[in-house]
């Protein structure tokens, strides 16, 4: 039998594993390496913007490769884990429930959108949320998204950014 730190610290490591196997944690679907393939090419993190911007960004890539079917723009939205879909952050409103999900164009008016075009104009922002008010500052999020608008790998290109008068 073991005695002192190591045995202790062996005790540690055998019920972590033991948490994680019963807690039905997983590890799939996470990379554990770094993805830049996305980059926001012309806003510069916490930058002051007028709207409507146009947002310029680049993807080391090709759009049909690897299930890349096109980018997810969140504007204030965390964005989902992989394998999730863009609409999967509006389960709990009342208008994506049902066998049809959200609405045709629910998702942009909610500041989440599906391009396939490495351009985009923003031109629509909340104005002062609390979560934003405490912030200070509105996030832009980038992802890869497959055809089905589910989140492909962990690729993100993100930045902060301000409005003048939206702001509070």
């Amino acid at each position: 039998m073991r005695t002192g730190r190591r045995a202790a610290g062996e005790r540690v490591a055998a019920l972590f594993v033991i948490a994680v196997v019963l807690s039905g944690c997983t590890l799939s679907g996470l990379d554990f390496r770094r993805d830049d393939r996305l980059q926001i090419e012309n806003l510069k993190d916490r930058s002051t913007i007028e709207l409507p911007y146009q947002l310029e960004f680049s993807f080391d890539g090709a759009l049909g490769q690897g299930g890349v079917a096109a980018f997810g723009v969140l504007v204030d939205w965390t964005p989902p884990p992989p394998g999730k879909s863009l609409a999967s952050l509006l389960e709990d409103d009342p208008a994506c429930k049902g066998p049809t999900g959200c609405p045709e164009g629910y998702l942009a008016q909610n500041r989440i959108t599906i391009t396939t075009d490495t351009t985009f104009e923003l031109d629509n922002v909340p104005v002062g949320s609390d979560r934003q008010e405490r912030r200070g500052y509105h996030e832009l999020t980038i992802i890869l998204v497959d055809a089905q608008g589910r989140r492909v790998g962990e690729a993100t290109a993100f930045t902060r950014f301000r409005v003048p008068g939206v702001n509070r």
